[in-house]
């Protein structure tokens, strides 16, 4: 079985979105009383709380609570079921402790696992998504398709959007991986200034980073200078702890201008999803190639550098590769992840030889060994792309789990 997500613009009535507030609300509710209850659990005896259990619990809930029979039940149990999914991905190392969910935050969203529907129209491109007790909700269908709806994850973003997430069973076998074949393998560098260079049989390519949040920083800072506008301060208190606590005033167009801000926010994120839908359906489209190397970076040490931390969340690379990995998955081709202290920057792509101190200001270096000159991307796109032809015992060295002890050439 294959899965295959379709992401639509929902436009739900009044009353609708009551119900949909009232979803999130809920929803949220369950997912916090989860938290709570597993930490309690894991306090006193010193095990994990079954979340079947808790599902159970849920029928005495309601009674106790009857606003929450005014929503989906089944969407109960997914808040539940996610709480228990966060634990175990923060038990396995896969993340970090789950945190309580804020009814201020931006992003609101719950899922219905069951009984819905999605009904194309006849002609054009608005139809309708059904959802248990909110009924059918006006939807822009731009893309048909054909299985069983599993899941519909409804969103309502910080601009007051709303969305709606169709994962479908498409009833399709998986497609069998192609063989690694170096002559039809290419290497892909991520970077700043150049976002992604490509190396293959056919030659080099060097895709630009278009700065989508540079070209709309000036946008947001009037935004935000407005925004700042809109609080005032009018009182500071003191606290039991001896901590100063501000009382502040909203003015009446502080919803707006959040909105507004938010709106530019969307956009520029879209414009970048946009970007890397259109870089990827290139890269898989390309008959000449049928796998791809890329590196394992470490994305959320970077994101930590204040210095570039925002050059590199501009560029989108762990969007990149995810979009990458489910495209080439799809029509069976190979996403090969380099190990992390792999040395490609240094190493030369002609005689393997490593270069022991490269600074992130050299863009070009000289082979002291051979004489060739390279460029720093180039370089590591080749050796990106060499690394299908190094041996297993090479590829452990410069694995997840620890660096590189050899400093000797490895020849290619």
């Amino acid at each position: 079985m294959s899965f295959v997500s379709y992401h639509f613009r929902i436009y739900p009535s009044s009353s609708q979105r009551r119900s949909l507030v009232d979803h999130f609300g809920c929803t949220r509710w369950v997912f916090n009383r989860y938290l709570s209850e597993a930490d309690d659990c894991y306090k006193q005896t010193g095990k994990a709380m079954r979340c079947n259990d808790f599902i159970v619990r849920l029928v005495k809930l309601k009674k106790e609570y009857p606003w929450l029979k005014d929503v989906n039940s089944q969407s109960l149990q997914m808040a539940a079921r996610n709480a228990d999914r966060a634990f175990v991905n923060f038990f396995e190392k896969r993340a970090g402790r789950p945190k309580f969910k804020s009814k201020h935050s931006g992003r609101q969203s719950f899922q219905c696992p069951q009984h819905c529907k999605v009904q194309f129209p006849d002609l054009g491109t608005k139809g309708h998504i059904v959802l248990p007790k909110i009924g059918p909700i006006k939807a822009i269908l731009h893309r048909r398709f054909n299985g069983t709806v599993k899941t519909v994850t409804v969103v309502r973003e910080a601009s007051g959007k709303y969305y709606a997430s169709v994962l479908v069973d498409n009833a399709q076998p998986e497609v069998a991986p192609d063989t690694v074949d170096f002559e039809r393998t290419a290497g892909i560098d991520a970077g700043i200034k150049t976002a992604f260079t490509v190396v293959s049989q056919s030659g080099t390519e060097k895709i630009d980073n278009p700065t989508f949040l540079n070209k709309h920083s000036e946008q947001l800072k009037k935004q935000q200078k407005r925004l700042a506008r809109c609080l005032r301060i009018v009182n500071v208190k003191v606290n039991d702890k001896g901590e100063k606590v501000k009382e502040v005033t909203v003015s009446k167009r502080y919803e707006k201008v959040r909105k507004e801000l938010a709106c530019t926010h969307e956009r520029i994120r879209h414009c970048r999803k946009n970007w890397i839908d259109q870089i990827t359906y290139r890269l898989v489209n390309d008959s000449q190639v049928t796998s791809y190397v890329i590196e394992d970076l470490n994305l959320r040490g970077m994101v930590k550098n204040h210095h570039l931390a925002r050059a590199v969340s501009d560029v989108g690379i762990g969007n990149f590769n995810r979009t990458l990995q489910y495209k080439l998955k799809a029509v069976g081709k190979n996403l090969i992840v380099a190990g992390r202290w792999y040395p490609s920057s240094k190493r030369c792509p002609e005689c393997g030889t490593k270069k022991e101190s490269l600074t992130l200001k050299e863009r070009e270096w000289r082979c002291a060994k051979c004489g060739h000159e390279h460029d720093r991307d180039e370089a590591a796109a080749q050796n990106l792309r060499h690394w299908v032809k190094l041996s297993e015992s090479d590829k452990h060295r410069y694995g997840r789990n620890g660096r590189a002890l050899e400093k000797e050439a490895i020849p290619f």
